[in-house]
């Protein structure tokens, strides 16, 4: 296999993609920020700490939830969001074909039941037969894209490695996809049994067709990069059975592919056809309601104020639909409380202010400080669950001195982890010894105390060893020191804005007399930080950007995210990282009947991919999260999800973890 052969959709954008990403800045907002569910599997361990329980007998229906979160929606439409606080909002109107309990064990949601049809020994070069060719144009700032108004499924793997203006590229779109389905040539078919009688919200019943319009909504998306790069084509059989297509076998897919929201024909149209309502333009304040088949709909909205749900009377679910359901026989069949009130206060101490005042019912992204009172008051109750997030601060690796990685790894050892974590986040959050956080360690390595024990050493606190290779980096580049460099991150985290500060401070000091930095901070409101690192430039501007993500439940996306290709300009490749053995690995890790077959190979090549993480350091990983809900006495039951995509969704239902919160005032 050669380094090109699994190469993905959006190492070159097409046009498409480039206008829908440039047109998306002005309402970015990124919580975090929030990368795709990626990833194979899922564990048995249940995260959540110290949960707690409900008897459904005791369980009390109706009254208000309120809660208030640090950012306002982005948009009501999910494909145009990579913010996790805007998918907190999706996840009470929306649903997939499948879902998750806490631990991230899959299970049928919309669909009655799936199954593996197909897996078949191809890759990407198999479809050269179905490709076009297209021209590469250029931006005004020198961003080269594919020339096509399509979205690109797969490229030539011989298209040109660094194009120009006016190059070929061979690609195939979805115009083609369809007849390489019709021959044969697919990688993997998943088929999925929709449940009879589940209605929108306008009242239209789901069938396999709204399935399908609702993924085509999903092409030249700002997710498009961290979709296409696995997903063939989803088709129709019939009202309720829906086939699922993948390019290449691909261990990820099924939880990649399977959970994205669902729409009606009002907001879709029909398959094939234009959407009757523009993508990103889903959201009241563009006179579109946004209707899904979730257990809540909006009923009232004030942009960058509050959004209120209602609960959704015709809600369609019943625990006896789903073979997989084992608890009590009166556990409800929908959330028992009747309306969800979402504040927007983006100060996280006003938000603590809130709370103790009864004036809402649960709040999160608390500084570790408020946490800790909140935790030693009887009046209140911290929920925390080991975290699918992290912070990481990102180098701007295409600019000298810092593309160089032998100066960015000595950076790594000047940043104090357990400092942080201790001092700072009060034990909250855990050091990043490793790129992979626990919740995600069943797929991503054979054993991970192991893991920790063999890498460990990239990242700890060592000025003496930094001073070192610092020394030789001078000598070998021709680099003076001091390196002057900004760090920024958003103003409206204090505990982000405390951390930035100690490691300037810890990059400014002398060490044996050297000062090897000239270090500061630059801190921005939130909203404007990201959609500066989301335009096509920030990575020219030399500056260490600082920020979190909140991830999922497999391996892949954890290091994905924040390195390959796919993700420029998107989540969150900020700084253009484009590292050849890296992407190699990380396909080799993914894709491929050996790795969808074979477990225990895929543990093995993602510990390979952590090794080179840390050898390149395009990235610094901060500390590991811990998801914290904080709730008055009055919630009763309230558990937190690991990603706070979902953090109120599912501490207010989620039958597979027999989770369900109630008001008792």
């Amino acid at each position: 296999m050669t380094d090109n052969e699994n190469q993905g959709l959006t190492g070159v954008l097409s046009r498409r993609n480039l206008m829908q990403t440039v047109a998306g800045l002005g309402v970015a907002s990124v919580a975090g920020c929030s990368g795709l569910d990626s990833g194979g599997g899922g564990g048995t361990v249940d995260p959540v700490q110290d949960r707690v329980t409900v008897d459904p007998a005791d369980i009390k229906r109706g009254g208000t939830f309120r809660a208030a979160l640090g950012s306002a929606v982005d948009t009501f439409d999910p494909p145009e969001s990579t913010s996790a606080t805007s998918s907190v909002h999706h996840n009470l109107l929306y649903e997939g074909m499948t879902t998750t309990d806490a631990s991230g064990e899959i299970y049928p949601w919309l669909a009655e039941s799936y199954e593996q049809v197909e897996v078949q020994d191809i890759k990407r070069t198999a479809y050269t037969d179905y490709m076009t060719e297209v021209q590469y144009a250029e931006t005004d700032d020198g961003t080269v894209f594919i020339d096509t108004d399509e979205q690109i499924v797969v490229q030539h793997p011989d298209n040109p490695s660094d194009p120009t203006a006016g190059d070929t590229a061979r690609v195939m779109t979805v115009a083609e996809v369809g007849d390489a389905i019709a021959d044969g040539t697919y990688g993997m078919q998943y088929r999925f049994q929709l449940h009879e009688g589940i209605t929108f919200h306008n009242g239209e019943e789901l069938t396999a067709d709204n399935v399908v319009a609702s993924y085509e909504r999903l092409r030249g998306s700002a997710l498009s990069g961290q979709v296409f790069d696995s997903l063939l084509d989803v088709q129709s059989d019939g009202d309720y059975t829906v086939d699922l297509y993948v390019q290449i076998p691909d261990a990820a897919a099924i939880r990649e592919l399977s959970d994205f929201s669902i729409y009606p024909t009002e907001i879709t149209g029909n398959p094939g056809q234009p959407q009757n309502v523009p993508l990103g333009q889903m959201d009241p304040r563009e006179s579109h309601e946004p209707m899904g088949t979730g257990p809540f709909t909006l009923t009232d909205y004030e942009s960058e104020s509050y959004a209120t749900y209602s609960k959704f009377e015709d809600y369609w679910f019943d625990t006896a639909m789903k073979d997989w359901f084992e608890g009590p026989s009166d556990f409800p069949n929908a959330p028992v409380v009747d309306e969800v009130d979402i504040a927007v206060t983006s100060d996280p101490s006003k938000r603590a202010g809130s709370l103790q005042e009864g004036e809402i019912d649960m709040t999160r992204g608390l500084s570790s400080s408020a946490q800790t009172n909140f935790q030693n008051s009887e009046d209140f109750r911290t929920a925390p669950t080991d975290g699918a997030g992290f912070t990481f601060m990102q180098f701007p690796v295409t600019q000298t001195p810092w593309d160089n990685a032998k100066l960015r790894r000595a950076v790594n050892k000047l940043v104090p982890r357990e400092s942080i974590a201790s001092n700072i986040f009060q034990g909250w959050e855990n050091p990043a010894w490793v790129p992979l956080p626990p919740l995600a360690a069943g797929k991503g390595t054979t054993d991970y105390e192991q893991l920790v024990e063999d890498l460990q050493s990239y990242n700890t606190y060592d000025p003496e060893a930094a001073a070192e290779m610092l020394d030789e980096v001078g000598e070998e580049a021709g680099i003076e020191y001091p390196i002057e460099v900004t760090l920024e991150t958003n103003s409206d985290n204090k505990d982000r804005v405390r951390t930035v500060e100690l490691i300037v401070q810890s990059l400014n000091q002398e060490i044996n007399g050297t000062k090897y930095f000239d270090a500061s901070i630059n801190t921005t409101e939130f909203l404007t930080f990201v959609s500066q690192l989301l335009s096509k430039n920030y990575y020219k501007k030399g500056n260490i950007a600082f920020i979190g993500l909140s991830g999922g439940f497999g391996p892949h996306g954890y290091a994905k995210s924040i390195h390959h290709p796919d993700n420029f300009a998107q989540c969150c490749n900020f700084q253009n990282v484009d590292i050849d053995r890296l992407n190699q690995k990380l396909r080799n890790a993914r894709y491929g009947v050996d790795v969808a077959t074979d477990p225990e190979l895929r543990q093995e090549r993602y510990e390979e991919v952590w090794e080179i993480i840390l050898q390149e350091n395009a990235n610094s990983y901060g500390t590991h999260s811990t998801t914290v809900g904080v709730v008055s006495n009055a919630v009763k039951g309230f558990n937190s999800y690991p990603s706070v995509q979902n953090i109120v969704g599912y501490g207010l239902y989620n039958p597979a973890d027999e989770q369900i919160t109630y008001l008792d005032r």
